[in-house]
């Protein structure tokens, strides 16, 4: 076996920072993760750069914005051209294999930046709206309680076990992009009844006076202005039991690692692409320039051989620091110019901080029709229609997060700013109070820097000029 470190990267799909007891202790049970992080490093202030699954993981892993690369959709993936870290590994020796829904790769870069990606182990249940079109639930995303457990979360989970059974010279990458915490809300006993629901963090309230227009539209369209308060701590307790199933399974691969005796020789990150309302103010799932810190805060925690327990840190990081930071513990020198900060710093105690402020990003102009999602039947039937309705839901947006304040620059609708001193839920948008022009005068500077210096990335080799 060759002395070079294996990766297990484990992403838990829209899992937000307060589900996961290593980073905010809200009563959620994920001692799996709290072992990692007791092992390496915890960072408590990891940010997402886009509150949707593509763009976000375009972006994390290629260590650029997703104005930087123009991935603002669910339908631009990385094409052959667009260097990325799995593609890196591959060229550098790498068994690069990934099990789980591809949300990052055109086809024809699939080949080049993985050795496989088919399951080895099919799933044999797919989850069904349980509830008929009058119900309150049919557009809320919570489905409840079922009885089947071998989903497509099981068969990752079986296919990478038996991935690590078998036999090779070369170290590996296995990336395992999970189904859960996504909605549906919906996970088996004995996760289903794991939380008590009177026992849950109370919902942030609902407040759409001074918000952009999506939140509204979205409470309405989606039925959501039916639910009441204890419907919404149904469906925490719900995506609270399904994070903890995600745990367990993390739980299952690190038992292997170590009955394989790789556990010492394999760094292990884990991570999210982005968060999850889950009935925090009266909304259910995510949106595109949702900024929350329910749908940009996440998880980041790391496991890596050679290196003493750091612990918690508290410094902001972005999820494009993924990028360099694994490429740096491979020993790969990246191929293209990017915007990603490496964490080995911090990793090797020679420091605590690492950024100042995060951004995120998303939206689309007017005009940017093929930007749209076709129209489906479903529970995603009134996500997609809303912007056809009316084109200013889906308006561009920018925001900027420092230790002290949120502020959310968006041209064709209102401005928001928060102070996360005295308002940390989010609650009261202070954009048009009085005596804070000065505030809003230097964050807007700072985003308009930002997107100046991070707006492309030049190829690092130059091109011969002759004819």
């Amino acid at each position: 076996m060759s002395q070079k470190m294996n990766f297990l990267l484990f992403m838990p799909e829209q899992l937000r920072a307060d589900a996961v007891s290593a980073i905010i202790d809200n009563g959620a049970k994920t001692p799996n993760m709290e072992q990692i992080g007791s092992e390496g490093v915890t960072f408590t202030n990891c940010f997402v750069q886009h509150t949707v699954c593509t763009p976000s993981r375009c972006s994390m892993f290629t260590g650029l914005y997703p104005h930087s690369h123009a991935h603002r959709t669910l339908t631009y993936l990385l094409r052959p051209h667009e260097r990325n870290l799995f593609r890196e590994l591959k060229e550098n020796g790498y068994y690069v294999q990934c099990f789980g829904k591809n949300d990052i790769l055109s086809q024809d870069s699939i080949s080049l930046c993985f050795d496989s990606v088919q399951l080895r182990i099919k799933p044999e249940h797919r989850d069904i709206n349980p509830w008929d079109k009058d119900h309150k639930h049919y557009k809320s995303f919570y489905y409840g309680c079922r009885k089947n457990t071998k989903d497509t979360d099981w068969a990752i989970i079986q296919s990478a076990l038996n991935f690590l059974d078998d036999k090779r010279d070369q170290p590996f990458c296995l990336f395992l992009p999970m189904s859960f915490s996504h909605p549906p809300y919906i996970v088996e006993e004995p996760y289903f009844s794991m939380y008590d629901r009177s026992k849950m963090p109370e919902p942030i309230p609902a407040k759409y006076d001074d918000k952009r227009r999506f939140m509204r539209m979205i409470h309405e369209s989606y039925g959501l202005d039916r639910l009441d308060e204890l419907d919404f701590r149904e469906i925490k307790a719900t995506y609270y039991g399904m994070t903890s199933r995600i745990d367990d399974q993390l739980g299952i691969l690190i038992e292997k690692l170590k009955s394989i005796g790789q556990y010492d020789n394999t760094a292990i990150f884990v991570f999210s692409d982005h968060g999850d309302y889950a009935g925090d103010y009266g909304l259910t799932e995510k949106w595109w320039t949702g900024f929350q810190d329910c749908l940009i805060h996440t998880p980041f925690i790391a496991k890596v051989p050679g290196y003493k327990p750091i612990g918690r840190r508290d410094t902001f990081i972005e999820m494009i620091d993924l990028f360099p930071t694994i490429l740096e513990l491979a020993g790969i020198e990246p191929k293209h110019y990017h915007f990603g900060k490496s964490l080995m710093p911090i990793i090797k105690g020679e420091t605590s901080h690492h950024r100042d402020c995060v951004f995120a990003e998303g939206g689309h102009l007017p005009d940017e029709k093929h930007c749209y999602e076709p129209l489906i039947e479903g529970i995603y039937y009134d996500k997609v229609r809303l912007p056809l309705k009316d084109p200013k839901v889906f308006s561009k947006a920018v925001m900027i997060r420092n230790e002290r304040y949120k502020y959310i620059y968006c041209p064709d609708d209102i401005d928001e700013l928060y102070d996360l001193k005295t308002d940390p839920q989010e609650i009261n948008n202070i954009a048009n109070e009085s005596g804070v022009e000065d505030i809003k005068r230097e964050l807007r500077d700072q985003i308009t820097a930002w997107l100046l210096k991070t707006s492309d990335s030049p190829p690092l080799e130059w091109d011969k000029r002759g004819w």
